[in-house]
């Protein structure tokens, strides 16, 4: 078959396994998701995000202080679609077939265009294609409003120019400043984006000599480009995100080191008790973490947003074809292309490593490109030295992908929706009809930030909220604060009991019930469950 023919479908399989229910799998928007849409949808209004702060380069938003390329990005698709979950997870779903379309060409460039033979490596564009179009990582972050996906995509189309520049002025000019957008997006490409570049650079220096001053250009552009959004990084605000997750914020890690080496003092504690040598191991376990079969074929991410609980990152069959890729990468690839390989795939998991909670499916997102092109390497080794078995290949390809779809649309929503938040919508749903009956509603702060979800589903004009509302009241609503969370406590189970009686609508957890001494006070007129039915989630009732 025609490859062009190939690529064409193999994007509009990508197109409809991108698209196909999107604002209903995953069954509801995670926290973020809504922070992401609502504050996307009062720039669109306002031009100012939740908080009233005009066109901001980060967002406030949880004091996490969010990046804004998705914010921006997602503002003209609700201006366009309106205030949904479709239109905040959009974005992500095209950059996902972009980055399909993008992940043929840069394969191209890697491998035809470099002087390698053409008989040789003319199937791997089409087979990384189709592999990248069907990988559970790929489909899982594209179809949730995850901005680590849209990073991967613009890292991508700066690599593609990267390659391109060797022969065109204007993409070697276009190639860094490209690169240096996902900073907007994502915090990895703070630290690959620069490494990739030097790499390339050195790795093709002879290639690159007559277009090297308009990568410089480029340099100089990017560096203007970066400019605004350093300046907010380098911020106490900027900073807060990055000592959340770093590990060298990780008192935890050094407390044990510390207190032996007040317990002695020579020179043999200086060296093997110095605080740095639990950091320096921590983050060497962080990094190989990424490279283990738990992580990559067994699902060890321990965070169902993730993946699926049935999946790992990639396929079991691909790993005989990765192992296959590693050989053919050492014995027939070309030198310049086997370093570059190589040092992206090194490269990719290093911020991931620097962080906690390890392995990490979206910081280490990088590392999916190279390690199917590896894998593709193997496939199209196999089909050329066995061409028979193509129909068996193929057959075990759909058994795996139709298996992956059971679970994904079917399994996946059954054990995994409470992760994402499942019960706000519909427990809100239930509350707007019930609402008219009461004088006030408190909703639990137990599953934390429910102010979030009231402005969304209610798609609660930004401009009123902004004069007239708080993450703890709108109108005749109250919202708690979860126990654990640094505001401190609203409502929770300490109390409820002491709450006055009234025309009050009072929406709690089943735990916070079960705490409640006057319980008869507690009448209940509704019930929202888990996707499953099986757990309930939320009690809305009449507290008398």
């Amino acid at each position: 078959m025609n490859q062009k023919l190939i690529f064409l479908l193999v994007l509009t399989l990508a197109l409809v396994l991108r698209f196909y229910k999107l604002g209903s799998y995953p069954v509801s928007l995670s926290w973020d998701e809504v922070a992401i849409g609502y504050n996307a949808y009062s720039i669109a209004k306002t031009g100012t995000d939740e908080y009233g702060a005009k066109w901001p380069i980060l967002f406030k938003s949880f004091n996490d202080y969010k990046l804004p390329g998705y914010v921006y990005l997602d503002s003209f698709f609700v201006k366009i679609f309106g205030l949904s979950e479709f239109s905040v997870r959009a974005p992500s779903a095209l950059f996902g077939v972009i980055a399909v379309f993008l992940v043929y060409f840069l394969t191209k460039e890697i491998f035809l265009k470099m002087g390698n033979r053409l008989d040789t490596f003319s199937l791997l564009p089409p087979i990384v294609t189709t592999l990248l179009s069907i990988s559970p990582w790929h489909l899982q972050l594209s179809r949730a409003a995850f901005e680590s996906n849209t990073s991967l995509t613009i890292v991508l189309g700066g690599l593609l120019l990267l390659f391109l520049g060797m022969r065109n002025k204007l993409a070697a000019t276009l190639s860094i400043p490209t690169l240096a957008l996902s900073i907007y997006f994502y915090y990895s490409p703070r630290v690959f984006v620069p490494l990739i570049v030097i790499f390339f650079l050195i790795i093709f220096k002879s290639e690159i000599a007559r277009s090297f001053k308009y990568y410089l250009y480029g340099l100089v552009l990017s560096i203007l480009i970066l400019i605004p959004i350093t300046i907010q990084i380098l911020s106490p605000q900027g900073l807060k995100r990055v000592r959340e997750v770093s590990i060298f914020e990780d008192k935890s890690l050094v407390v044990e080191y510390v207190e032996a080496r007040a317990k002695t003092d020579n020179l043999l504690s200086v060296i093997f008790l110095n605080r740095r040598i639990p950091i320096v191991f921590e983050t060497l376990s962080n990094y190989f973490s990424h490279f283990s079969f738990d992580f990559l074929f067994f699902g060890s991410d321990p965070n169902p947003r993730h993946r699926t609980s049935f999946h790992g990152s990639l396929y079991l069959f691909e790993i005989p074809l990765l192992i296959m890729g590693f050989w053919y990468l050492a014995r027939k690839v070309p030198r310049s292309t086997k370093y570059f390989l190589i040092v992206w795939l090194l490269i990719a998991p290093i911020p991931a490593a620097l962080s906690r909670e390890t392995p990490h499916g979206l910081r280490s997102l990088l590392l999916l490109p190279p390690l199917l092109i590896l894998v593709s390497l193997g496939a199209s080794e196999a089909v050329k030295r066995w061409g028979r078995i193509k129909l068996v290949f193929g057959t075990v390809i759909l058994v795996f992908f139709v298996n992956y779809l059971y679970s994904y649309y079917l399994l996946y929503p059954q054990k995994d929706s409470l992760p994402w938040a499942y019960g706000y919508k519909e427990m809100f749903k239930e509350v707007l009809g019930l609402e008219s009956n009461f004088d006030r509603v408190i909703v639990t702060g137990s599953y934390w930030k429910p102010y979030i979800f009231y402005l969304f589903y209610n798609k609660i004009d930004p401009r009123f909220y902004q004069f007239q509302g708080s993450q703890q009241s709108i109108g005749k609503y109250r919202f708690g604060i979860a126990g654990w969370d640094s505001g401190g406590k609203d409502l929770d189970e300490t109390s409820i009991d002491s709450l006055k009686s009234g025309k009050t609508l009072l929406v709690i957890s089943p735990g916070e019930f079960q705490n409640i001494d006057t319980k008869e006070r507690f009448k209940k007129l509704s019930t929202v469950s888990d996707y499953s039915g099986k757990q309930d989630v939320f009690l809305i009732g009449e507290w008398r």
